[in-house]
C-alpha cells in the first residue's frame, strides 16, 4: 500500500522555490512535483509567493518544509514566522547565515539552517481526506483530488464537509494507477460512489465517521505582531475564518479535533508588522 510525505517549498522568490523543486520531484501537476521512491510518493507544493493564505494552506497539510532565503527582507521575515506557526521540521537554506542566525536567533527555525538535503517525513494519520479539487469525469461521476491524511480503502464510507454528507469511495488512483487502498500522506483521485456533484460543490475534507469537529480553539501570539480582532485560521489545509475572544478563536467553521496545529494570518495587519499572527495549539499534548 502506497503511502506519502508532502513538502513545501517556501522562498520569496519564485524561481528559486521551483528550481528546489525540481531537485525533490519532477512537475505533473501545476506547482505540484513528485517522486516515486518505492512505496512511498513524495508530493512537493510550491505555493505562489504572492499568496500568504496558499503559502499557509499548503505548509499546514506538509510534514515537511524547505526555505530558502536569498535575502533577508519584511518577506522573509514573514516566510519564517510561517515556518515557526507550522509546527513541523524543516530544512532553512538562507544565502547569509550570519544575519539570519543574527535576525532570527530567538525562532526554533534557527536550529534547522542547513545543507540541502533530501528528507521524507511521516504523515500523521488526522483521520481524513484533505480535498482541493472536485470535477465531473464523464463516465466516471464524481472525482475528488487531495491529499488522504489518513488510511483510505475502496469502498469506505467519509463524511464530506463542510455539508456532512456521506459519500463512499468507488474508486482510488495515484499518480493514474488503481490503488486498493492508501497510507496517509499519499496525493489521491477518489472516485465517488451515489453522489452528485452539487451535493458536495464546495467540499473542503472527507472524514472519517466518528472524528469530532471543533470550533473554538486556544492560540499565541508573535509578539512581533500587531493585535487583531478577526484573523484567518489555516490548519490542515483548512482556511477559517475567526474572531479573537479572550485566549480563543472562535472559528466560523468547523475542523476536526485531531489537527494538531494551526497558523493564524492576519491579512489586515498594520504596516511594518507581520500579517502572521501567531498559531494554535488544537493537541498540545500530542
Amino acid at each position: 500500500m502506497l503511502k506519502g510525505s508532502i513538502i513545501t517549498v517556501l522562498s520569496s522568490d519564485e524561481k528559486d522555490a521551483l528550481s528546489l523543486a525540481e531537485k525533490l520531484g519532477k512537475k505533473t501537476e501545476n506547482q505540484i512535483y513528485y517522486r516515486k521512491i518505492g512505496d512511498l510518493v513524495r508530493s512537493i507544493l510550491v505555493p505562489s509567493p504572492q499568496k500568504i493564505l496558499d503559502q499557509a494552506e499548503a505548509l499546514s497539510v506538509s510534514s515537511f518544509f524547505y526555505l530558502r532565503m536569498p535575502k533577508i527582507t519584511a518577506v522573509e521575515g514573514e516566510l519564517a514566522l510561517m515556518a515557526e506557526a507550522s509546527g513541523i521540521r524543516g530544512i532553512v537554506l538562507p544565502d547569509d547565515t550570519e544575519t539570519f542566525n543574527k535576525v532570527f536567533k530567538e525562532l526554533s527555525i534557527s536550529s534547522m539552517v542547513s545543507e540541502f538535503k533530501e528528507e521524507d517525513v511521516e504523515v500523521k494519520d488526522r483521520g481524513y481526506v484533505y480535498i482541493d479539487r472536485a470535477f465531473n469525469v464523464k463516465g466516471v461521476g464524481v472525482v475528488v483530488l487531495g491529499f488522504a491524511l489518513t488510511q483510505v480503502n475502496v469502498h469506505d464510507k467519509l463524511i464530506a464537509l463542510p455539508m456532512k454528507k456521506e459519500v463512499e469511495v468507488k474508486s482510488i488512483q495515484v499518480l493514474d494507477e488503481d490503488q486498493e487502498g492508501v497510507l496517509p500522506g499519499t496525493r489521491i483521485g477518489f472516485a465517488l460512489r451515489n453522489v452528485k456533484l452539487e451535493d458536495i460543490e464546495g467540499v473542503t475534507a472527507l472524514i472519517k465517521p466518528g472524528i469530532k469537529l471543533v470550533n473554538r480553539v486556544k492560540y499565541r501570539k508573535f509578539k512581533w505582531s500587531s493585535e487583531a480582532q478577526n484573523v484567518h485560521m489555516v490548519a490542515g489545509g483548512f482556511k477559517v475564518m475567526g474572531s479573537i475572544s479572550g485566549d480563543e478563536i472562535i472559528l466560523n467553521g468547523e475542523i476536526p479535533e485531531t489537527i494538531e496545529r494551526g497558523i493564524i494570518i492576519n491579512v489586515n495587519a498594520k504596516p511594518k508588522t507581520p500579517r502572521v499572527f501567531g498559531y494554535t495549539e488544537l493537541n498540545p499534548s500530542t
